[in-house]
């Protein structure tokens, strides 16, 4: 009886020192890694995830895992109402499953498309100001079964820890927003210099209708910064799942290459398809790599030369599928390509001649990684650039 308190004591001191840490780490991804090795470690278990709750969507999707080895495969996948996971989100209560293939709600598509055994689960609900954040699970208890003492440790471990999600979603927001202020001061000064001008009685009719094109231009800029930041902000802080479902490849290319091929056309530009004639598919979220491949289809159009070339490029193995999109444009210098995919980064070479937010490659960035794949880019100045995105097959 001594060693069980004991054993008990030493496991509050511990949750008491985890705390400090899931407290003081604000980057999303680190702590939702920290989350999972600690609930694994506290229940004896042999693995943990955490699904997060996207309430717009209304969805229950996996974000981390313990498994680092098949968490790309694992994340993003939206877990239906009616599993252990679902049932947990719904009901907010903990629930222990001593046999899941006993249990009706157990979603096997994660055990099969993994290849992971699953005897028994843990789950319980990580809620804060009665708002859900998500369901935090641990599988397969080395030692005996989950018992009751798991579930309250686990439950006070769901506490701290959706307290520190929240935190850490709203630092990073504020982040961001603090980001979105500083860039649109630039054209709001512009519209507000442009509207003073315009209430100038000598301004011939021609000098007015180009500057009320320029508050137009600045106006549709804020529009897609705004709908953008927006965008990024819910992909940064975990709020969005991805609906994967297996599709071909090769047609969404070609359905992307339709999409731009008239601007191209009119630049002169032309677009080549390289990729195996015989049907290859992948799982994913076919609407997120749509997004993926269009944005960077349009900066090539966008950064090129007149009658350059692009070349819409995959081929794929055993583990990945590779797309690749090639211009032969304006380029990017060596010290600027470290800073392509951050944040509201313009090329300098480029600003003020492109349209554009500087946040389609941070967007792209998050999506490929989501899916547990990278994205990356060579680029010489003056000769062309090449975005490669890897997918897990």
């Amino acid at each position: 009886m001594t060693d069980h308190k004991d054993h008990k004591l030493r496991q509050y001191e511990h949750l008491i020192s985890i705390s400090r840490d899931l407290a003081s780490t604000l980057d999303l991804e680190s702590l939702l890694k920290k989350i999972v090795d600690v609930a694994a470690e506290l229940s004896g278990s042999e693995a943990a995830s955490i699904l997060l709750y996207d309430e717009a969507n209304q969805q229950l999707f996996f974000q981390t895992a313990t498994n680092t080895e098949k968490e790309p495969k694992l994340m993003g996948i939206v877990v239906p109402t009616d599993s252990i996971a679902g049932w947990v989100a719904l009901n907010r209560l903990p629930v222990i499953v001593a046999d899941v293939h006993q249990d009706n709600r157990f979603f096997n598509q994660v055990e099969k498309d993994l290849n992971y055994p699953t005897r028994s689960i843990l789950a319980i609900p990580l809620i804060v100001k009665e708002k859900l954040i998500g369901v935090l699970e641990v599988l397969n208890k080395k030692s005996g079964t989950y018992s009751s003492e798991d579930e309250e440790i686990l439950m006070i471990l769901g506490a701290q820890a959706a307290i520190a999600i929240e935190n850490t979603r709203l630092f990073q927001q504020s982040d961001l927003i603090s980001e979105l202020v500083h860039e649109i001061r630039t054209p709001l000064t512009s519209i507000n210099t442009i509207s003073y001008l315009l209430q100038q009685s000598v301004m011939e009719c021609e000098e007015r209708d180009r500057l009320a094109q320029i508050i137009q231009a600045e106006t549709q800029r804020l529009s897609r910064m705004t709908t953008q930041f927006l965008d990024l902000s819910r992909l940064e802080s975990g709020r969005t799942g991805f609906n994967r479902i297996r599709f071909s490849l090769p047609e969404l290319l070609r359905e992307c290459a339709q999409s731009v091929q008239p601007e191209a056309k009119k630049y002169g530009i032309q677009l080549t398809l390289e990729f195996p004639e015989i049907t290859f598919e992948i799982d994913a979220d076919r609407d997120k790599i749509k997004q993926v491949i269009l944005n960077l289809l349009s900066n090539a159009v966008k950064y090129n030369r007149e009658n350059g070339r692009i070349i819409l490029h995959s081929h794929y193995d055993e583990n990945w599928v590779v797309i690749s999109v090639k211009d032969d444009g304006m380029g990017i210098p060596e010290e600027e390509i470290p800073r392509m995919f951050s944040k509201f980064f313009r090329s300098g070479h480029t600003e003020g001649k492109k349209p554009g937010t500087g946040l389609g490659l941070s967007i792209c960035k998050r999506i490929v990684e989501g899916h547990g794949g990278k994205i990356s880019v060579n680029s010489c100045l003056g000769e062309g650039s090449t975005f490669t995105v890897q997918l897990p097959r």
